[in-house]
């Protein structure tokens, strides 16, 4: 723990505990050099943090004085146990769908970019452009091109914290009269958009989901091309062939990380096929979920109906120019290189420990890193006894999923070992 931290957190307990009480002197920075046996700047950099936090204040001929009052202290208090009540529980295994492979993000790196932008008070200081911060969009263009095969300009992109939050966008600038075509496997949130909009909406059979979009008469389709059939595959080549050769039907293309393929060959974009597709993609599993960015890109007819005037920026301008650095100085392409490698090591290695220890029969989810497993168990039960074992899991239709994509090789094999017994006790 460095040096300020150590000073901060004693001033601060001395404030929470009581001995330390509202108005009461505070020692000068001389006195709590000598005292603390630190320099000087050390001592300044505590100070400053804890005024910033209001724990004290520096008052005039008397120096610094402690300023949290007996009330203000209270509902410190009473957040951080509403805090430590609410915090998510933690598993000696975590095999949910929803972890992503954080030791593999350079966390050091996107700090530095970060603080470059906070120290630019110039750029803090305006709002951001609601279409999303032209350098980003330009750096993103590059970035499909070379990844996807699609070729766009920065005038047809449009930033948004999620494919949700571009969908509404998207849908407002659509014909209400439209018959929206949905496949039976599309997640709630998507589906939430068009009900929301109250379009007429028709499901979609993924195993013959173009004869009914013809069948049907849809207008608008939605797909997942990432996640399509029932056994969470891709869509084939010979689907997309089918698709981008429907007439008068504009395609909205989910290609959640198309990208990151690591078991499969890589699937060719309707983006990069069609001009009759509008192309939602984001980067919340390859990087981190907690980066909200996500993009998608305006076909012609769209790009010209799209007015940024009517809307307001959806995702924080701060990390939108940081993350048009860390892409032009090349270390999102690093990064998908160094998840392919990881990821194809870990899906073959837990593969191997299922087929060891479970031996039940499953399917792998590419896009959300994981392994569906078919147990012939009692699901809930199941659920309940890997709760009180510590493991985390992620249930769908009847089949438990375990994604490797933040887990070590040893905690892997330790949990699918736990797993093995919780299943035999099932």
């Amino acid at each position: 723990m460095k040096k300020y931290q150590v000073i901060y957190d004693l001033y601060k307990e001395s404030i929470l505990s009581g001995i330390l009480k509202y108005g009461d002197r505070v020692d000068s920075i001389r006195e709590c050099v000598k005292k603390m046996n630190v320099s000087k700047t050390t001592v300044e950099n505590a100070y400053n943090k804890l005024v910033l936090d209001g724990f004290i204040s520096s008052k005039e001929k008397v120096g610094y004085v402690v300023s949290m009052n007996s009330e203000r202290i209270l509902l410190h208090q009473e957040i951080l146990d509403y805090s430590s009540s609410h915090k998510e529980k933690s598993y000696d295994y975590d095999f949910r769908i929803q972890s992503v492979s954080f030791d593999s993000f350079e966390t050091t790196i996107w700090k530095r970019y970060m603080k470059g932008v906070l120290n630019d008070k110039r750029l803090m200081s305006s709002y951001g452009l609601a279409q999303g911060e032209y350098g980003l969009r330009q750096a993103l263009c590059k970035y499909v091109y070379q990844n996807r095969n699609i070729l766009c300009f920065p005038e047809q992109m449009v930033i948004g914290s999620n494919y949700q939050s571009l969908l509404y966008i998207f849908c407002g600038m659509l014909d209400k009269n439209k018959v929206v075509g949905l496949s039976t496997l599309v997640d709630d949130q998507a589906k939430q958009v068009f009900l929301s909009y109250g379009f007429h909406v028709e499901y979609l059979n993924p195993n013959s989901i173009v004869r009914d979009i013809k069948r049907l008469n849809v207008d608008v389709v939605y797909v997942n091309t990432t996640c399509f059939t029932p056994d969470r595959q891709s869509m084939s080549e010979r689907v997309r062939e089918e698709f981008v050769s429907l007439e008068n039907v504009l395609i909205l293309e989910d290609d959640y990380n198309g990208e990151l393929v690591y078991a499969s060959k890589i699937k060719t974009s309707l983006c990069s096929k069609s001009k009759n597709v509008i192309y939602f993609s984001s980067f919340s599993r390859l990087l981190l979920p907690s980066l909200r960015i996500g993009y998608m890109i305006l076909n012609e007819e769209y790009m010209h109906k799209y007015s940024a005037s009517y809307f307001g920026p959806t995702t924080s301008k701060i990390e939108q120019v940081a993350f048009t650095q860390y892409i032009v100085d090349g270390y999102l392409q690093k990064h998908l290189r160094k998840l392919v490698r990881e990821y194809k090591e870990k899906h073959l290695y837990l593969k191997k420990l299922i087929d060891a220890h479970m031996g039940c029969s499953y399917i792998l989810d590419e896009t959300y890193m994981a392994y569906w497993l078919n147990l012939d168990v009692d699901i809930s039960r199941f659920r309940d006894l890997c709760e009180s074992n510590s493991v985390a899991i992620s249930i769908s239709n009847g089949h438990v999923g375990l994604s490797f994509a933040c887990m070590s090789k040893e905690l892997m094999l330790d949990g699918v070992i736990r797993l093995a017994e919780i299943w035999k006790e099932c």
